[in-house]
């Protein structure tokens, strides 16, 4: 009878252990298809809170493989839900990034062009300012260049989906001449009358 006790003491936590595996096999493969729909733009947008959301997916999967069956459901119950949040983070990101795109979209090229024309003034005039040393045209002329080159990578990304890699590039754009700008005043021709 005793040992008849003993076996059914050491039966009674693997049958239950054994009736818990489901609901948490269920909620690691729920999670695991929550994750997994939020990724792209998660991973791109707010990689942090991805990172987030994905530790403690694998800290659920731990807890499952070491048997804990309980632990590992209470964790990924809460998982799918917890992805949404992400997603919503990420959409908000996406959404504040696009905006600021679109403004240095619209702006960008109207600047640029603005510039375009002052340089060419200054390259085709016959009397600049004494301030104006042969080496600051070339330093404006090639920092204007890289404008050119540098907005092209930046439409190009944009065109690919990489919208932070697009603002990167815009911003730099923006920097280059903000810089041409703060030295304009010691190269520009006189004004035509």
């Amino acid at each position: 009878m005793r040992k008849l006790l003993i076996l059914g003491l050491m039966v009674v936590p693997m049958f239950a252990a054994g009736c818990s595996k489901g609901p948490a096999e269920a909620a690691l493969k729920a999670a695991d298809e929550a994750i997994a729909k939020v990724a792209p733009d998660a991973e791109k947008f707010v990689p942090d809170q991805f990172a987030t959301l994905t530790a403690a997916a694998a800290a659920a999967k731990a807890s499952f493989d070491k048997g804990d069956y309980a632990a590992a459901l209470a964790v990924a119950k809460d998982l799918p839900s917890k992805a949404t949040e992400v997603m919503t983070a990420a959409t908000a990101k996406k959404d504040e990034l696009m905006g600021q795109w679109n403004v240095l979209s619209k702006d960008m090229p109207i600047l640029v062009a603005d510039w375009q024309k002052k340089i060419d003034e200054l390259i085709a005039s016959k009397k600049l300012p004494k301030t104006a040393t042969p080496e600051r045209v070339e330093e404006i002329k090639a920092k204007f260049a890289e404008v050119g080159t540098t907005w092209t990578k930046a439409t190009e990304a944009f065109n690919a989906g990489d919208i932070k890699g697009a603002l990167e590039n815009g911003s730099s754009v923006k920097a280059s001449i903000d810089w041409i700008e703060s030295v304009w005043a010691a190269v520009a021709p006189p004004a035509k009358k």
